[in-house]
């Protein structure tokens, strides 16, 4: 048999094409600790949130731009510096109450400090300036909890804002009772949580080593949405090579809600996300109607280990009495990728 030339030339061209495409199926990729002292990163944000309330759907939308400065790098870990500046919220659609709620404290966070602990694996260890963000945040919280009251009590019984004396009286109840209890309301945990879960989910797979397209699955626990508790959850993730740039990778995972999980630990999950189930008899089982589910993405680079993206798609939900979703985005700038290159990547 012969061959010419030009043949073998083609047939050369197509191996040495799939060569990469090969050894990247069983390679093995770890991720490289990306944070080294005194550098800067800077993120265009952006968090959309969607609400079913009574069957009408509320969107809003908060843009920002978040600054990671790594104040320390050594051997007892790492300390990164996040601020957040620039920060806008707008109603896409729906109801703009909660949009006129949050504006101001978006205003008055703006510039503030979180000081964010890592172990000397590159893993969340806590916040450091905790306390300090603690007294913030309830100084600011409670004010706004203050004006909202009126409202409140003109949505929760008409006829009482219509006398005078009694609402007055009421409201002042209310004021008191609000005013001794903003600790328990604005507690350490839910601080915590909303300050660290972009940085604990940035961290989350340093230094592991993961097979290129292998389907892994484990049982790391979640994080509920407001108060941060650890929730038993499966989560299964795969990793892949970025068409074009093989310096790039990408994470993919979903975790989801263990149902199965100890009742107690589900039901205070379902206070968190209403605000109480007041039926009793039915927590002698476990809630059937609760979903918490995450899909999320991680875009890095290899060589450094440094995160170009960050995607993450939370939905919660309990019957007809809580649906939410939120799409929060994090994009490095500087960086060519975009997000319609990302979307175009995660359809089948």
């Amino acid at each position: 048999m012969t061959c010419s030339f030009r043949t073998f030339a083609l047939f050369s061209a197509l191996l040495l094409a799939a060569a990469p495409v090969i050894a990247n199926a069983a390679e093995r990729v770890r991720w490289a600790i990306p944070w080294k002292a005194g550098d800067l990163s800077v993120y265009d944000t952006e968090s959309v949130v969607r609400e079913v309330d009574g069957g009408k759907s509320n969107v809003r939308r908060v843009t920002d731009r978040t600054e990671i400065r790594t104040d320390a790098a050594d051997k007892n870990g790492y300390v990164l510096t996040w601020v957040t500046r620039d920060s806008r919220i707008e109603a896409v659609e729906g109801d703009r109450s909660m949009v006129d709620t949050i504006a101001p404290m978006l205003d008055e966070f703006d510039g503030t400090e979180v000081v964010i602990e890592l172990d000397r694996n590159g893993h969340y260890r806590r916040v450091r300036n905790l306390d300090a963000l603690i007294v913030k945040v309830r100084a600011t919280m409670l004010p706004i909890f203050l004006a909202s009251l009126p409202n409140m009590f003109k949505e929760a019984d008409p006829k009482l804002s219509k006398t005078y004396t009694d609402r007055d009286a009421a409201l002042q109840i209310a004021r008191s009772n609000l005013e001794g209890s903003i600790d328990s309301i604005v507690t350490a945990q839910g601080v915590e949580a909303m300050s660290n879960a972009q940085a604990k989910t940035m961290t989350t797979f340093t230094g592991k080593t993961i097979a290129m397209g292998k389907r892994y699955r484990d049982t790391e626990p979640m994080a509920s949405p407001s108060e941060g508790r650890p929730l038993p959850a499966t989560r299964e993730y795969v990793l892949s090579l970025v068409e074009g740039d093989p310096n790039l990778a990408r994470i993919r995972w979903t975790q989801t809600l263990d149902g199965t999980g100890d009742p107690k630990t589900l039901w205070t999950l379902v206070d968190e996300l209403t605000g109480g189930e007041k039926q009793a008899d039915i927590r002698k089982t476990r809630p059937s109607d609760l979903v918490l589910r995450e899909e999320g993405m991680l875009l890095f680079h290899r060589d450094t280990g440094v995160i170009d993206m960050l995607e993450t798609i939370e939905i919660s939900r309990y019957g007809k009495m809580h649906d939410e979703h939120e799409r929060y985005r994090m994009r490095r700038s500087g960086t060519t990728r975009t997000w319609a290159q990302e979307d175009a990547a995660a359809k089948p």
